[in-house]
Parts: C-alpha cells; structure tokens; sequence
C-alpha cells in the first residue's frame, strides 16, 4: 500500500516538474507576431539657391617642354670637335656648337671659286663690249668674290641673249657647283639658331659620328608649354591669347600662362580636343608636371553645385517635401562642379546623390 502511494506521488512530481520544464522553454521562444508596417521618409542634405557670377574656367594639366626644341642631326661623315659640347652647357644665338673636321672640303671650294673667278673675269671683259648696260652689274658681282665669305647672290638676268651667253660658256654650271659646295661646308659646323641649352647629349669631343645620327638636342629654356587634353564643351570656349592659371606641386602659388594654339581636331580615342598653354615664368622648367585652369569668362546669375546632382541636364528641387526633376542648362562642367543656370533664387535643391529617387519621392530635410 505504502509503495503504492509512492509510486503515485513520484509520479505526480515527475509530471509537474515536467510541465515547469515546458513553460520555462517556451517562455524563450520569440514573438512571431507580425509588426503593423509604417512607411519611412528619407531624411536627405538639401541646399538653398543663390545666385551669383561664377568664374568659368577650363581645367588642363601636362608637362611643360621647350616650345623652341630641335634634335640635332649630322648631315655628314666624320670627327667631331667639341670641347663644350655637353648637356646643360648654354648658348647664344649665333655661336658655334661644335664642327665636324671641314679642311677637305673648304680646299675643294677654294677650288672651285677659283675656277668661278677666272670664268666671270674674262666673261665680264666680254659683257663690256657685247652687252655694255649689264657691264657695272656683273662687275660688283666678281668683285665680291672672295676665298674668306659665302658666294654673293646671282645678278638678275632679264636680257635673254645674255642668259644664253653665259649657259654656252658654262657659268651656271660652275656658280651652283661651288654654291653646292658652299652649302655642303655649311653642314659641317653646328651653329645655334636660337640661344638655349644642350640636352640628351650623345656624343664626345672627338667622337666619329655619321650621316643621320642624332648627337643631342638644343632647346630654349625661356618659353615652355605644354599639351591638355579637354572636353569638346570645354574647347570650344576657349580663345586664343586666353589668360592661364598654373599650380605645382614644386612652388606655392599660381605662375601665369596663355593660350597659344587649340587643335580642334576630336582624338579617336578620347575623343577630347587639344589645347596647348605657353608660358614665360622663370619658376618653370623643362619637364616639369603641371596643372591649372583656363579663365574663360564669368557667367552671370548661376550656381554652382556637384556634377553629381545632375543627370541628363535635370536636376532634382524640393517642392512641399517631395523631389521635383526641373530641366537647367549647364554652362560648363569641371572635375568635380559644373555651373549650371536655370535655377531661382531661394530654390531648395538636393545636395547629395542618392539612389532610386523619382519625381515625386516624399523626402525629410533639416530646416
């Protein structure tokens, strides 16, 4: 009986302890009940409409070079004498760069003048009797004749008969062989048709050097510029002559340049126009990167805002907390801004780009 009453209770216990057991696991389960949906307002970064003249300027970058640069090439065989022909070393227009040994060839032309002399002297003893007007002129011409200057200039020759006389005695053929001559002497020495400086020098005094070979290169280093790609929008504003802003990571503060020529011809590839900036401040130098902008004039009652915020020249304005596309037209674009005009005064703008909008799209904004 006793064991009977025990059974029953342990029992009873285990069936109570058991259901505790349950509640205490379902008191952990989470409500699965369904939140009542509520529709959220965007809450975005507007801006207030006031316009103003705003700068219109075009951004361009690239590295200056010399805009007076030449390689120089030998046109002929032989030994090069320089003793200051190095990279760095200055001249001025007019000096010697440096020659390739001549001593041959001047004897060949010495040759040849002196053949010339004696052909015009015994022509000129004739053209005094057969052709006495021309007599003074043909003259000065041998008398200018000389071993130590270049050979004078031919006399016009309008009387026929007289251009037939001296074709029959050769005289042409023997003038323009020694002018040939001349000019061949010519490319021996290496005269600087500009003041400026060596660079990329290759060779050394001494040095046997051949037709064809490129030696160094000469370039003046007072007006340099540069090549910037730009947009066809952006070129097309741009005039000649126009006033340009340069920066550098090398110097503080904005050096001057202009605008010396635009290629208005579209790169295939960029399909961006050409604009070259030339500039003459002594803080600039060959090779040097720069960047800047071009001044193209003030546009009058715009704004400017974020490239970002347009699309398609629409933009978005608030109207009684909701987005309204508004149609405006965009003077001209930068990296990162555009002036843009079209919008009023006091206009409430969208300052920040945001995803999936749509006219009409209720919106919240801090006052």
């Amino acid at each position: 009986m006793r064991e009977t009453k025990r059974k029953i209770i342990r029992a009873t216990l285990i069936i109570f302890a058991s259901f505790l057991f349950i509640k205490l696991i379902m008191s952990f389960k989470k409500d699965t009940s369904i939140s009542k949906l509520t529709e959220s307002t965007r809450l975005v970064s507007v801006e207030n409409v006031k316009l103003e003249s705003n700068k219109i300027t075009v951004p361009v970058y690239g590295k200056l070079a010399s805009s007076n640069e030449i390689n120089i090439v030998s046109e002929v065989n032989g030994i090069f004498f320089s003793k200051n022909f190095k990279s760095g070393v200055n001249f001025s227009k007019g000096d010697t760069l440096g020659f390739v040994k001549f001593e041959e060839t001047e004897s060949n032309l010495n040759s040849q003048k002196s053949t010339l002399l004696n052909q015009v002297s015994k022509i000129v003893s004739e053209i005094k009797f057969d052709f006495p007007e021309s007599y003074n002129l043909w003259y000065e011409f041998m008398q200018e004749i000389s071993f130590n200057t270049p050979l004078p200039q031919l006399p016009n020759i309008e009387n026929k008969k007289l251009k037939n006389y001296l074709s029959g005695k050769k005289f042409f053929n023997t003038y323009f062989n020694a002018k040939a001559t001349e000019d061949r002497l010519k490319k021996h020495l290496f005269i600087a048709e500009f003041s400026g400086s060596l660079s990329e020098v290759s060779i050394k005094n001494g040095t046997a050097i051949v037709f064809g070979q490129k030696i160094a290169k000469y370039h003046s280093p007072k007006t340099l510029e540069f090549e910037s790609s730009t947009s066809i929008k952006n070129t097309l504003l741009v005039k000649n002559k126009a006033k340009v802003l340069l920066k550098s990571d090398e110097f503080e503060g904005e050096r001057l340049g202009y605008v010396s020529r635009i290629n208005k011809t579209i790169n295939a590839n960029s399909q961006n126009m050409s604009v070259f900036i030339e500039s003459t401040d002594n803080d600039l130098y060959n090779g040097m990167y720069v960047f800047g902008e071009i001044i193209v004039g003030e546009a009058k009652n715009t704004f400017l805002v974020k490239r970002n915020l347009i699309d398609k020249n629409r933009m978005y304005v608030i109207v009684d907390n909701k987005l309204v596309s508004k149609k405006i037209e965009v003077v001209q674009v930068s990296e990162e801004n555009a002036v843009v005009r079209g919008l009023k005064n006091n206009d409430l703008i969208l300052n920040e780009s945001i995803k999936d909008t749509y006219d009409g799209m209720e919106i919240r904004y801090k006052n």
